[in-house]
């Protein structure tokens, strides 16, 4: 979504402040400070403290979903064989599961708790998130059609249960624990093999 730079910067700091601090630290006067904005700008973009905190929020979930899209094309464009289709699927975990990305999955994870009782956020993560599956789909479906994946597998079943997967890893790493990565990652990698590709 293209913003006007004033409604940028204000988000990008709202954002900024929730990362570093949390949701309650999001106060409109070091808003108004941080960015050299008046009052009635932020509530002119964004109607009040609680619609900054929302779209806030939506941005942090849904950057974190947007960094993937690009690589996911990539990696599936360059398949040529279900050998191929193999590999590419784990290289995606792998990439989902980067130790540099940690910070990232809690973030995910900390958006989507915030929008529990909230009706309007709640609806748009959902849209998203149905989006983002409907895209794994249509990806995957093309290897379905070349019988490399479990003919009666229900992608769009498979997908949500791949975006549980790449969030559950944040239980793993939680507080800064070193967690049984490497096995984790391993089962992890097998069960997700066996869904696709059966057990040949």
């Amino acid at each position: 979504m293209k913003r006007h730079p004033t409604e940028q910067k204000i988000l990008d700091e709202a954002v900024r402040v929730i990362d570093v601090h949390g949701e309650a630290a999001v106060r409109l006067q070091e808003i108004q400070t941080a960015c050299d904005v008046s009052a009635p700008s932020i509530y002119h973009y964004f109607g009040s403290r609680e619609g900054l905190v929302t779209e806030a929020q939506s941005e942090r979930l849904l950057s974190a979903l947007d960094d993937f899209e690009p690589s996911i094309d990539a990696l599936l464009a360059a398949v040529m064989t279900k050998d191929e289709l193999r590999t590419a699927m784990r290289a995606l975990l792998d990439m989902f599961w980067h130790p540099e990305r940690t910070a990232v999955r809690a973030q995910r994870l900390s958006a989507l708790g915030s929008a529990v009782g909230r009706p309007g956020l709640t609806a748009r993560f959902e849209k998203e998130i149905e989006g983002r599956s409907e895209a794994l789909v249509v990806r995957l479906e093309v290897f379905q059609d070349r019988g490399w994946l479990v003919p009666d597998l229900d992608l769009r079943a498979f997908s949500y249960w791949m975006m549980g997967v790449i969030l559950g890893r944040v239980y793993v790493e939680f507080g800064g624990n070193s967690g049984p990565f490497p096995e984790w990652d391993a089962i992890a990698g097998k069960a997700m093999e066996y869904v696709l590709f059966g057990s040949a």
